[in-house]
């Protein structure tokens, strides 16, 4: 503001010590300002994610993974739908050959918005013909299919003593078909193996249901004539119980995780790679890297990975088809003769 009368500021009259008084209290107000705001930033913005420090690995390299499995007593699988797709499985979510690229027929034909509609406890419950023409459709439990590499791989290391557990979330049973003992592995969303009656509860074989589905029938019960509902685990219900009751120990004693064709899309399966103690080493089998935007993920609640981190110690990825790498890390291993003779 001007004093009007001769054009001088009103702080011209003000001395130059308390000119310079004033300033460096304005200066000490604003440190005080940006430090509190700091303060509460950092309750609502966490610090960025840095790999663990400590590694039993000497560097993030696959030889140096191989010669740390070769140690281990508690390794655990992780796998997906990737892991089938050589045995003519299709996964979910693949552009072109996924299964949830190709229902659109079901959803006009139904009325639906979404595949996993197709996919949910309580349509089932409504209507289970769709679920079951699907089924038919794709010739799905599929007759005469073998398990894979990825699969055989699972048994030797169980051959070998170092698997603690496989964790599944494939319903094909292929896991089963490849001789891993029943302990040994988890299958989280359930199995063709079996089925229960919705009304009466009477447990029905993998060849009952195969055959209804191959009759294109709906398959029902000789007891109660009520729908058969197969042993899997439908979008909208529990997991199997026996997930979260192994799960924590088994994590907490993991020394090897091995992940193998998998999106980590679905939870809370996917939460298993940062549920392991931080320095324990981590290879991903899989066509491309997954998880590895780790504030985006971290955001979510979703997994993450520190391959392309500058300081990664533990994170190993191998890029391409799942049994071409299976056969390479076989070889590293220097387990060929033994697992020629699982896959005869």
């Amino acid at each position: 503001m001007e004093n009007k009368s001769n054009g001088q500021s009103h702080l011209d009259y003000v001395p130059g010590s308390a000119l310079a008084s004033i300033d460096a209290k304005i200066k000490d107000m604003e440190d005080k300002f940006n430090e509190m705001t700091s303060r509460l930033l950092s309750f609502f913005v966490p610090a960025p994610l840095l790999p663990p420090t400590e590694s039993p690995l000497t560097r993030p390299t696959l030889e140096c993974f191989v010669r740390h499995l070769k140690k281990c007593k508690n390794v655990i699988v992780l796998c997906g739908a990737g892991i089938s797709t050589s045995a003519g499985i299709p996964d979910f979510r693949s552009p072109g050959t996924g299964l949830f690229n190709n229902v659109q027929e079901y959803l006009k034909k139904y009325n639906l918005t979404e595949p996993t509609q197709l996919f949910t406890y309580d349509f089932f419950k409504k209507d289970p013909g769709p679920y079951y023409d699907l089924c038919k459709d794709i010739k799905y439990p599929k007759e005469d299919v073998k398990p894979t590499k990825a699969h055989y791989f699972m048994k030797l290391l169980e051959v070998k003593g170092l698997l603690l557990r496989v964790y599944t979330q494939n319903i094909d049973m292929l896991e089963r078909d490849s001789g891993l003992s029943s302990h040994k592995f988890i299958e989280v969303h359930g199995s063709f193996n079996s089925g229960k009656c919705m009304n009466c509860s009477k447990q029905y074989d993998r060849k009952y249901l195969k055959t209804a589905i191959f009759d294109q029938k709906v398959p029902h019960c000789m007891d109660c004539k009520g729908v058969i509902k197969p042993d899997i685990v439908m979008f909208g219900e529990p997991l199997n119980q026996e997930y979260f009751c192994k799960s924590d120990g088994d994590l907490a004693n993991c020394d090897c995780l091995i992940v193998m064709g998998t999106s980590l899309q679905v939870a809370p399966v996917n939460n298993i790679p940062t549920n392991i103690p931080p320095t324990t080493p981590r290879l991903l089998i899989n066509r491309e890297k997954v998880c590895v935007d780790i504030e985006q993920h971290r955001h979510l609640g979703q997994p993450f990975f520190f391959f392309d981190h500058p300081d990664n110690k533990h994170d190993i990825f191998m890029e391409g088809e799942i049994d071409v790498n299976v056969s390479r890390l076989v070889e590293l291993l220097g387990w060929e003769a033994a697992f020629k003779k699982l896959l005869k």
